[in-house]
């Protein structure tokens, strides 16, 4: 077993030449989370000190595979080697707002419905720092988490991060995996997560992303003509309900707390109970996602075998 440290929640952060970034992580985590935790540092063949930083570490948990891997096994090789109650991903060019992983397992241990906690992530740099926050929606009406808390126990159920995909695509595949799995999907209302982001080769990102995207649409393409999603009342309530209250807003804005990220979601989030604002309005989180049982009992649901079943 890899965690010495703790059996309650294990971080995962698999990084590659990028140490004072990584340094920034990794004390937002160790500065900012108080319940019992162990940080788990993948490398991937660094040759910019981080090697050596991470074995003058104490506190930190190294593992060094000696090549880049891919986020997805690298992480995957590692998960297989832990044992922990809840266990989460990071990226190493982000910083942690404090206490939010402690807020994550709160709702998790009070809520068995819960499979996953996403923890919401804004952009500082590029783009994406003009928007409320990240996760896109997928074809499929669901929101992504980037980065999430969850039961380890769930994790293995479902498989951990797929390998079809080398690094982009894992993020929203866990979180549609998670749901078909047949458990509640929720996102922190506050910002979470930081995104650094740093910029890399664009052209690579668009093929990887094009490829994912066709991997994401097969493997959950049962969900794409249920009649669950082409309802017309749900769509009609939604546009009743937010765009009259929320036509209008502009990024930065708030009304009834909420910003046009939320209004997007609210509207396009298939999953998503139309009235979610109010029934989630004293709770830390809110848009809530959750599958249909008879959509999950579908046949050619991956995960249909997992429905109803009580991950421990």
């Amino acid at each position: 077993m890899l965690n010495k440290l703790s059996s309650h929640l294990v971080i995962l952060v698999a990084t590659y030449n990028r140490l004072e970034s990584l340094k920034r992580t990794i004390h937002s985590i160790s500065s900012g989370t108080h319940c019992s935790h162990e940080i788990i540092v993948i490398d991937g063949g660094s040759n910019d000190g981080t090697i050596e930083f991470l074995r003058s570490c104490s506190d930190i948990t190294p593992v060094f595979q000696g090549r880049l891997l891919g986020q997805a096994r690298a992480c995957n090789e590692v998960w297989r080697e832990i044992d922990s109650k809840y266990t989460c991903w990071l990226s190493d060019d982000t910083e942690l707002v404090p206490g939010r992983l402690d807020l994550a397992v709160t709702i998790l241990a009070k809520k068995p419905t819960t499979g996953m906690v996403g923890l919401k992530m804004k952009d500082t740099v590029g783009r994406g720092a003009q928007k409320d926050y990240g996760g896109a929606l997928s074809t499929f009406g669901i929101v992504t988490c980037n980065h999430g808390v969850l039961p380890l126990n769930l994790l293995r159920e479902v498989g951990y991060f797929n390998e079809d995909y080398k690094t982009y695509g894992i993020d929203p595949d866990l979180t549609a995996s998670v749901l078909c799995a047949g458990k509640n999907v929720l996102l922190t209302k506050k910002v979470s997560v930081l995104h650094h982001r740093v910029v890399g080769n664009v052209e690579k990102r668009r093929r990887e992303l094009d490829a994912s995207k066709e991997i994401y649409l097969r493997k959950f393409r049962f969900l794409k003509n249920s009649s669950y999603l082409s309802s017309g009342w749900r769509r009609k309530i939604r546009e009743l309900l937010w765009e009259r209250m929320l036509s209008g807003l502009f990024a930065g804005s708030l009304r009834l707390g909420l910003t046009p990220r939320d209004q997007v979601n609210l509207l396009k989030g298939r999953f998503i109970h139309c009235l979610d604002p109010f029934l989630n309005l004293r709770n830390p989180y809110y848009l809530s996602q959750r599958i249909p049982e008879k959509l999950l009992l579908t046949e050619s649901n991956p995960y249909r075998h997992l429905v109803g079943k009580r991950s421990g």
